[in-house]
């Protein structure tokens, strides 16, 4: 089978310059800038993963090539709709830098176990990005994605509990995170007091008991 040849994409991506250029010059269609620079972003971006296709030692191109592809995306969807990508705009980059580190990890393995950490992080922020849109608060939700982050490394195999120092951090970011959501400070004005309430009951019972 011959093998693919990047200067197919070269040529597709000026037909397709050529044709945006030339349907908003008539006015048939607007936004075609954007998306031309849409395909090229997009285009550098797949052609950084082709990089790494070729020669798997070049784990480095996914940063770039799943990065980029996420950002041709953002242009798109803001061409499509500006508030929509507004809301979706930093959690698509985000969410594209992360996913390159997660692939990293899982096509390399070995010592790449560090790419989790800003696997992770990265992931959080995204869904920090789209939560503090949507719903106007992300309070919590990054503790929660780190300490998750962490206790995914704990649970690596093959490291025969050499990473299991990763259970503090992770447990202890989990409860930071669970309390600073914003439901939970109603529910901690019930829980608390029924907590003192059953504490206090089974001290009286321990005692008649005794």
């Amino acid at each position: 089978m011959k093998r693919f040849d990047m200067r197919i994409v070269i040529g597709v991506v000026l037909i397709a310059a050529g044709s945006m250029y030339l349907l908003q010059n008539l006015g048939i269609f607007y936004g075609g800038v954007n998306l031309l620079g849409a395909i090229a972003v997009g285009s550098a971006g797949v052609a950084s993963l082709y990089v790494y296709a070729n020669n798997k030692e070049n784990w480095w191109a996914l940063i770039p090539g799943t990065t980029l592809i996420a950002i041709a995306l953002n242009i798109l969807i803001e061409t499509i709709s500006y508030s929509l990508g507004n809301i979706l705009g930093g959690g698509i980059v985000l969410g594209g830098i992360a996913l390159s580190f997660w692939m990293i990890y899982f096509t390399q393995r070995g010592s790449f176990w560090w790419a989790i950490i800003p696997a992770g992080v990265l992931s959080s922020l995204a869904v920090v990005s789209i939560s503090g849109e949507l719903f106007h608060t992300a309070d919590g939700i990054f503790l929660l994605g780190l300490g998750l982050t962490f206790l995914f490394i704990a649970k690596l195999p093959g490291y025969e509990g050499q990473l299991k120092w990763a259970y503090i951090p992770g447990w202890i970011l989990i409860a930071i995170g669970a309390i600073s959501l914003p439901f939970m400070g109603n529910a901690l004005n019930i829980l608390f007091p029924l907590a003192l309430i059953g504490a206090g009951g089974y001290v009286i019972y321990k005692n008649f008991k005794e």
